[in-house]
């Protein structure tokens, strides 16, 4: 059994060292052979049996015998995990590919999130979006967001309150960045916006954050009662029209051609920020360049 893991190990270990390239062609070799269910010669498991047991010996002779003895069922268990590790990390990766994250719709932590590098993401080039604050500012606040992502929601808070004390100083501007892996996260995109032209944003936004739930489980019915709770004058035709579709697909156009990976991300004088605690980020970068001015 030991072969087949061996394959895998040195066939990557031969990617960064040629010294490893020999003994990736034993273990092709060596499973091959039992693939075609004939006795491995290459010799290769019962050198790695001999090498391991050797090294559980300087630690502990007892367990180096009691290794030996059940080394086929410690074999067959250590491959067993790790083409188990292998299939849930290609479910990972694929679906990282398809929803942004490790978990799938539900979202949550993912370790190749930390691959991304916020320092690659460029800043985006027009202002196209909900606009607030000081709009003649030469200090834009971007932020691309989600409005049925757990992330987005949960700096909503911080983003109020800088909208609060930098209202005069800065120009804020929020872009929807529907995330696929949330459910109706097209649709709220498509909903605030209508609500923004009955003059309401705010409102509904803060509806959006508020419970998210209910609009990614009850969609078109929880987006029109909240509308209908706060009176925004037609709402129902413009959203049944998906009168603002086209405006929200080009701001996920332009996210993507920023490299946006994750919501929430802000912009603050070219940077960028990303994730839990991005907010506060971002406010201090506003707090160095408005000491620069």
């Amino acid at each position: 059994m030991l072969c087949f893991v061996a394959l895998f190990v040195f066939a990557f270990l031969s990617l960064f060292s040629a010294k490893y390239r020999p003994l990736a062609k034993r273990a092709f070799g060596c499973v091959l052979r039992k693939a075609t269910l004939r006795p491995c010669e290459a010799g290769l498991d019962e050198e790695l049996r001999a090498k391991s047991i050797a090294e559980i010996m300087r630690v502990s002779p007892r367990a180096a015998v009691f290794v030996n003895k059940h080394f086929e069922l410690f074999s067959f268990a250590f491959t067993l995990l790790f083409f188990l590790s292998l299939a849930f990390t290609a479910q990972g990766v694929a679906n990282f590919v398809l929803y942004g994250n490790c978990n799938g719709p539900e979202g949550g932590f993912c370790i190749y999130s930390e691959l991304q590098n916020p320092a690659l993401l460029k800043s985006p080039t027009t202002l196209q979006g909900i606009r607030a604050g000081n709009l003649s500012s030469d200090i834009v606040v971007f932020e691309f967001g989600c409005y049925v992502c757990p992330y987005t929601a949960g700096e909503e808070n911080k983003v109020r309150k800088m909208l609060e004390e930098y209202k005069d100083r800065v120009q804020f501007v929020f872009k929807p960045f529907p995330l696929p892996s949330h459910p109706y996260s097209l649709e709220a995109a498509v909903a605030a916006a209508c609500a923004s032209e009955g003059g309401k944003y705010w409102e509904y936004r803060a509806e959006l954050f508020k419970d998210q739930h209910k609009y990614s489980s009850q969609g078109d019915a929880a987006f029109k009662k909240t509308a209908s709770d706060l009176n925004i004058s037609g709402f129902d035709e413009c959203y049944d029209k998906r009168k603002f579709l086209s405006q929200v697909e080009a701001t996920l156009k332009e996210g993507k051609e920023c490299g946006i990976y994750g919501t929430p991300t802000f912009f603050v004088g070219g940077k960028a920020f990303v994730g839990k605690n991005s907010a506060d980020q971002a406010e201090a970068e506003i707090k160095r360049l408005l000491g620069r001015n």
